[in-house]
């Protein structure tokens, strides 16, 4: 029984961990403008996701965390899997956890995206090693914002990428994000690419952000 994974449909029923948005909602422009995904689109497919969400944070927070995350990872066969489609680490030691994770299921690849700079910073300060399988990617929280270049290079010297938003189709490398209702399919651009670009979409965020913007 997957106690603490959630298949998430848009992800093409990629299995993946969920904590609540109070975890990243503080730091992100997303949260703030309304044009969060998460925070419009609740897992559909759990009866009480929000009971569900808080009950991973308590195991992420627990010292069990490892232990039983990576035997659910095991026993469900991922051939991928994402952390997070909704929420983040809060301290640098639960980003250790997830790599640690990551280290015992070997034959998984995953995604780890989070916008928490500061636990990136103080992962690379302590020299941890970011194993092979894990995609370690730094959010830009701010939406239609580009990563600068110094930070792209920065952190790409300890293997971890960006990702970042545009409101221009031709700038994005995300096929699933141009596209209305688009799903993954495929690609799994998110698992090996150090550097990618989603495409803003729906009418009501594009206008949210472009009001913002000519404030």
């Amino acid at each position: 029984m997957k106690n603490h994974l959630s298949l998430v449909s848009k992800l093409d029923g990629v299995d993946s961990f969920i904590v609540p948005l109070s975890t990243c909602q503080d730091f992100c422009k997303y949260y703030d403008f309304h044009v969060c995904y998460w925070l419009n689109n609740p897992h559909k497919d759990y009866k009480n996701p929000r009971l569900m969400y808080i009950r991973n944070l308590r195991l992420m927070r627990s010292s069990n965390f490892v232990k039983v995350l990576s035997n659910e990872i095991l026993r469900a066969n991922c051939r991928k899997f994402r952390f997070f489609s909704g929420g983040q680490t809060e301290t640098v030691e639960q980003l250790e956890n997830i790599l640690k994770i990551c280290k015992i299921c070997h034959q998984t690849k995953f995604a780890i995206m989070i916008n928490a700079d500061w636990q990136i910073q103080a992962l690379i300060k302590s020299g941890y090693e970011i194993p092979k399988n894990a995609n370690l990617l730094l959010s830009n929280y701010i939406p239609n914002s580009k990563t600068p270049d110094f930070i792209k290079n920065h952190l790409i010297k300890y293997n971890i990428g960006v990702t970042q938003t545009t409101l221009i189709k031709k700038l994005s490398n995300c096929e699933a994000s141009m596209i209305k209702n688009g799903t993954c399919g495929t690609c799994e651009k998110c698992y090996n690419v150090k550097d990618i670009t989603f495409k803003i979409h729906g009418r009501s965020n594009e206008k949210r952000i472009k009001d913002y913007e000519e404030r």
